[in-house]
């Protein structure tokens, strides 16, 4: 399956897709924060056009894209990690450990379970300034030592593979947890309600969807240059070839018996050799 995606096309249309998902959803909030009075359209935006396609809005359009991309990138990952485990190649538990974290992290996308955090970590530290939305006090830790246990594994691949699954992973930590300090101290010091946290926030979502897009193509490119090719056990390929030869062989020698019996004065083999000597007739 994913040996017949073409990755370039993919990137190009995923990509462009997150870009207009965020310009759409720029523009509209925007428009909703320089109305001087809340008129028709922007009280229409509020209640309908905004909830359907703001990325700081959730259970919308940007939500499910955002979400289905994660599918596909663990989809993707496992793909890999099923033809891994099947080759017994090195890396094939970090490709299924990589799945898993993919498809954990699309759930939290729809479910947003990190925000629950939030809760705890104002038990710790006061929430406010980069502390507003707390929850990236306890995944910044867990993406340092993720990383830290992939780096042999990055090494080990292609090198143009793994510094695209550096520029992805870079891409989307730097969405979901860098501008999301940004947004926290925005939002403590200009209000949820202004158009820096805005742009904050629509660049965090741009930025992570770019990064699942980014870790596609360079899955995608791995699997077509690996998964394409058949990998035969060494012992079934022996035994292929031995079987190829003796009907090969077989096939000469039943040609030759027929040459032998419709050749004018030649009879049938000999019996008693067994060598396919000729008698004359």
């Amino acid at each position: 399956m994913l040996t017949v995606i073409r990755p370039r096309r993919l990137l190009v249309v995923l990509a462009g897709m997150s870009l207009l998902l965020g310009a759409v959803s720029l523009v509209l909030n925007l428009v909703v924060l320089g109305a001087d009075t809340p008129g028709q359209l922007a009280a229409g935006m509020r209640s309908g056009v905004l909830d359907l396609l703001s990325v700081n809005r959730e259970a919308n359009l940007p939500t499910w894209f955002s979400s289905a991309l994660l599918l596909a990138a663990a989809a993707s990952a496992a793909g890999v990690a099923a033809w891994a485990h099947r080759n017994r190649d090195r890396w094939r538990w970090h490709w299924s450990v990589l799945a898993a974290a993919f498809g954990y992290l699309s759930v939290d996308e729809l479910l947003r379970l990190h925000e629950r955090a939030n809760h705890q970590v104002g038990k710790v530290v006061e929430t406010s300034g980069v502390f507003t939305f707390g929850w990236w006090v306890l995944a910044a830790p867990l993406v340092v030592v993720f990383a830290a246990a992939y780096l042999r594994f990055l090494r080990g691949l292609p090198g143009r593979i793994g510094l695209l699954i550096v520029v992805a992973g870079t891409l989307y930590v730097g969405g979901a947890i860098g501008m999301e300090v940004v947004g926290s101290w925005l939002a403590d010091d200009r209000g949820t309600l202004s158009a820096p946290y805005v742009l904050a926030t629509t660049a965090e979502e741009v930025l992570e969807m770019l990064g699942v897009v980014v870790f596609l193509y360079a899955v995608t490119t791995y699997a077509n240059s690996r998964m394409s090719v058949v990998d035969v056990p060494v012992a079934s390929a022996a035994t292929s070839l031995d079987e190829a030869a003796d009907r090969g062989g077989r096939g000469r020698h039943d040609d030759a018996a027929r040459r032998t019996a419709t050749a004018p004065g030649v009879s049938e083999f000999d019996d008693d050799t067994g060598i396919g000597g000729a008698r004359a007739a």
